[in-house]
């Protein structure tokens, strides 16, 4: 019902005055009328239109309508993800069970296959993971410097599970378990919660614990280190020898034997943020033929005894042991049949006998000595030369380019010419009566007792040879060190 609001106005004086103000009023209502009625039209075509074109759509204008209460977003399905990865301890670990607890409480299991190789399932809502190998391996446990033995060990290694795609499980994945968890691996994975997991594996976590894994590594013989962009949880590798990563856990294996300590004594050690030695060290070593050069680890180790592993590429693996006696020199040593130690250890000689006779097997020197690439920085030097672990003699490099060596109790052997072509990479060639030799040299310096000292280092070979031998005539290997300042 429309109301109609009386304007004000003079009274009507007349009858008729009235009727024509009843009429005024009856056609201003009927205007009103057909304006709102037009209007109400208007809006129902609107209405019929937008609702004909899907409402709203194509930048024209909604409809008004009542509100409706708020619709809650549906949560998006999970999908299935795959992580994969490689079990080894060097050598892939071949038919392992492999465990996973995730954050979301879900778990899940695989085989590795033949190359260490196992994958499983996730739900993308599942992770982060806790992750354990068990299986069996056959362990080389170097029990003397030639004799090796093999053993069947059982093995258990732990790692996590951050994301989908590579997760690896070997001894230094362990190892950051233990540095990320603050625990012993197994007894953290066996205690470890759902929301645990969530809270400890975070990237900002792992980053850290990866960063003092590293530290950690270098205080084993030989201060390891990880090959360039390799992370040890999810880099992808093989377990082939050859691969990096798989030359690191063998490294890391034949150090960790050498520092005398099991991997859950090191886990354990790394846990609680201590060092896996006393002093880690790297070394050359030298031998023959053609003057094999070998990078050596070497340790002092928890028992404050001296380690060092000799990666022989033609022996084998060579671990000896010792103690130390005055002076940072080595007091005995296991695994050779002598020795030399100078200067701090700085420099030595090792021996093994070889038909009841003491042969030089290698020669070495530690990192801190600095090459002498040019020989005649040597001239005039005299040196002590130590052959077969005994002082045999001094020698003398001459100004003249010449080499001379007085044998103990002897006059002087013929000099020998040319000697800086020893130092060159084809080597000096020599004609003896056993055949042609040739001979290779090397040289160094160091800072000992405030003087700087030289030490040089001989390989003989027999010319063409690829046999390691040492008898003393065409195949030998010695070291002179300098008994006068520079």
């Amino acid at each position: 019902m429309d109301v109609v609001i009386a304007r004000p106005g003079p009274p009507a004086a007349t009858a008729h005055g009235d009727f024509l103000h009843m009429i005024e009023g009856q056609e201003l209502k009927n205007t009103r009328n057909r304006r709102l009625g037009a209007r109400w039209a208007l809006s129902a075509l609107m209405v019929a239109a937008m609702a004909a074109c899907g409402g709203g759509g194509g930048g024209g204008f909604a409809p008004i309508t009542s509100p409706s209460p708020t619709t809650p977003a549906s949560t998006p399905a999970s999908s299935t993800t795959t992580v994969t990865g490689v079990a080894a301890v060097g050598a892939p670990i071949s038919g392992g069970t492999v465990e996973l607890k995730c954050a979301s409480g879900a778990t899940a299991s695989a085989t590795t296959d033949t190359d260490g190789v196992w994958t499983a399932s996730l739900k993308s809502t599942d992770y982060p993971c806790a992750a354990r190998v068990t299986g069996t391996q056959s362990i080389v446990n170097y029990a003397s410097m030639l004799n090796f033995a093999s053993a069947p060990s059982q093995t258990v290694l732990h790692s996590v599970v951050a994301a989908p795609g590579t997760t690896n499980i070997t001894p230094l994945t362990d190892l950051i378990v233990g540095i990320l968890s603050g625990q012993v691996p197994a007894t953290w994975f066996a205690s470890s919660t759902n929301g645990a997991l969530t809270s400890l594996i975070t990237s900002t976590a792992l980053a850290d614990a990866l960063a003092k894994f590293k530290l950690t590594l270098a205080t084993l013989p030989g201060r390891l280190a990880l090959p360039d962009g390799f992370d040890p949880l999810t880099s992808q590798f093989s377990a082939t020898k050859g691969d990096a990563g798989d030359d690191l856990i063998e490294s890391y294996r034949a150090a960790l034997q050498g520092a005398g300590l099991s991997q859950t004594e090191a886990a354990t050690r790394a846990a609680a943020g201590q060092a896996l030695t006393l002093e880690a060290y790297v070394g050359t070593a030298f031998t023959t033929p053609n003057l094999t050069t070998m990078r050596v680890g070497a340790a002092k180790t928890l028992t404050d005894t001296y380690t060092m592993s000799i990666p022989d590429p033609h022996r084998g693996t060579v671990a000896i042991s010792g103690t130390y006696g005055s002076g940072g020199n080595l007091a005995t040593l296991s695994g050779m049949s002598s020795f030399v130690s100078l200067d701090g250890n700085r420099v030595g000689e090792l021996c093994v006998s070889n038909a009841s006779v003491a042969r030089s097997q290698y020669v070495y020197v530690a990192e801190d000595l600095v090459p002498v690439y040019d020989p005649a920085e040597l001239q005039g030097l005299e040196f002590a030369e130590y052959e077969n672990c005994t002082r045999t003699g001094s020698s003398r490099f001459q100004s003249d380019g010449s080499f001379v060596f007085q044998p103990a109790g002897q006059t002087s052997d013929p000099a020998t010419e040319g000697i800086a072509q020893a130092f060159a990479a084809t080597g000096l060639e020599q004609q003896k009566s056993g055949g042609t030799a040739v001979l290779r040299a090397k040289a160094f310096k160091y800072q000992f007792d405030g003087m700087t000292k030289y030490v040089y280092v001989f390989v003989s070979s027999t010319k063409g040879a690829t046999t390691p031998v040492t008898n003393g005539d065409l195949d030998y290997v010695l070291m002179g060190v300098s008994e006068q300042p520079s």
